[in-house]
């Protein structure tokens, strides 16, 4: 296979990067002082796709920096990792997660720290992996013979609540420990990559995001009806262009960051 080409981690306040067959969005939003979220893109020449999304943890010391390590870390695995899909982003996300370990002391519960979520996308097949609840989802049309659906499951308080049967949805998300996450990357955290493989039915479109964007359209189909219109004429960058400008006109209370992959 021919080299890769690469976007290298991005970061910024505002950030688009377009490689044509996976584009991206990242966003400072409307109310946060820096953007502490990252995204690495790459693809090879026959169409296979990278991409990471890492969430900085606001409560931890320079989570700017925990993302754009974890994203950079990860994305050189995916690029040049021989192994089979599943285990390529398994290891992208252990290989970020020491990154970001170095980056602090076991012990320390203020040392950099973030979320994850990176995938590895060629025809017929994408490995997803994860740690946090930085997400990805499945989107296709209405009539397609698949449902759009949330591809991922967050590692959080709330989703643990609602899997254990204690709490509905509705409460479990009213909950102020809702967006508590269970599992992240740095010093001291204990790294469980959760990894899951799609072979899809018919055409549709990964999505990578933070929570800047899922915490104001969490519903796939309603994903979906936003970006599937943007891409037979803008392609993805205008799909994930459209995700963020939905997550901004809806107050933009957190960083956003969107990834799109048509496959």
């Amino acid at each position: 296979m021919a080299d890769p080409e690469s976007s290298g981690p991005i970061r910024g306040d505002r950030v688009e990067t377009d490689l044509e067959v996976v584009a991206g969005v990242t966003d400072r939003g409307r109310s946060h002082e820096r953007n502490e979220d990252a995204m690495a893109l790459g693809r090879w020449p026959d169409g296979t796709v990278a991409a990471v999304v890492c969430d900085g943890v606001s409560s931890s010391f320079n989570p700017h920096e925990a993302s754009r390590v974890a994203a950079d870390a990860a994305l050189d695995v995916l690029l040049t990792s021989a192994d089979p899909a599943p285990d390529r982003v398994r290891a992208a996300a252990l290989g970020a997660a020491s990154a970001v370990a170095a980056l602090g002391r076991s012990g320390d519960p203020h040392a950099p720290s973030c979320t994850l979520v990176c995938a590895l996308a060629r025809p017929g097949e994408i490995a997803v992996g994860w740690v946090g609840d930085s997400r990805a989802y499945w989107l296709t049309a209405p009539d397609a013979g698949e449902p759009a659906r949330q591809v991922t499951s967050d590692h959080s308080w709330a989703a643990q609540m609602i899997a254990a049967g204690l709490l509905d949805e509705d409460a479990a998300m009213r909950d102020p420990r809702a967006h508590a996450i269970t599992r992240w990357l740095g010093a001291g955290a204990t790294t469980e990559v959760e990894v899951t493989t799609l072979h899809p039915e018919g055409p549709g479109l990964l999505l990578l995001c933070t929570d800047g964007l899922w915490n104001y359209l969490p519903d796939p189909a309603g994903l979906a009806a936003v970006a599937l219109p943007e891409l037979p004429g803008g392609g993805p960058i205008a799909a994930a262009e459209s995700l963020t400008a939905l997550a901004l006109d809806a107050g933009g209370r957190d960083n956003i960051t969107v990834v799109a992959i048509p496959a």
